[in-house]
């Protein structure tokens, strides 16, 4: 896989096409893994996509007890084993970003894998597939270093300097992640 996925927030539209197409996904057994939030629903209608981080040490594996959340040799931090999970939900408490959901039903853990059995053959995960304002992308390393610095540029050109509180938005560390 020589692909990542790519964020830009402030694109999203609210459409919730990408919440659609994963519940359509092959083994996504009809439930969406990844989540169309509000920014502050009090004071704007925008919203943000919000899935998996793929983070490179991911809470919810470190403190699940069964080992049931795996990573990948490509680094894609998988849902939990049906084999393996024991349902203690230790995994949705860990997560900083709130993603993985339990199912009480299934007793069981589903989360973004980023469509796994397709990112892994280098074709887009359902929700960049079909988002029609471009906030999510499946897109190659290359190409995301070059839209990170046109956005670095264009945040000088328009006056904006990072401070201590807010530097993150300037220079993520992973994912390409973009918030106004």
């Amino acid at each position: 896989m020589n692909k990542i996925m790519y964020l830009e927030f402030e694109r999203c539209i609210g459409c919730r096409a990408c919440q659609a197409a994963c519940r359509e996904c092959g083994d996504h057994d009809a439930k969406e893994r990844n989540f169309v939030e509000h920014v502050d629903f009090m004071e704007s209608r925008q919203t943000f996509p919000m899935m998996c981080m793929q983070c490179k040490d991911p809470a919810c594996a470190r403190v699940c007890p069964a080992n049931a959340i795996q990573i990948t040799e490509e680094g894609v931090v998988l849902s939990a084993s049906d084999e393996k999970c024991i349902g203690c939900r230790n995994c949705t408490f860990g997560c900083p970003f709130g993603i993985p959901k339990f199912d009480f039903e299934e007793n069981k853990m589903y989360k973004c894998d980023m469509c796994y059995d397709r990112s892994k053959h280098d074709i887009a995960p359902m929700c960049a597939s079909v988002c029609p304002s471009d906030a999510i992308r499946f897109i190659d390393f290359d190409e995301m270093q070059s839209l990170r610095r046109r956005r670095t540029q264009m945040n000088l050109v328009e006056g904006k300097k990072p401070t201590e509180q807010d530097k993150w938005k300037y220079v993520p560390e992973f994912f390409g992640v973009y918030s106004d």
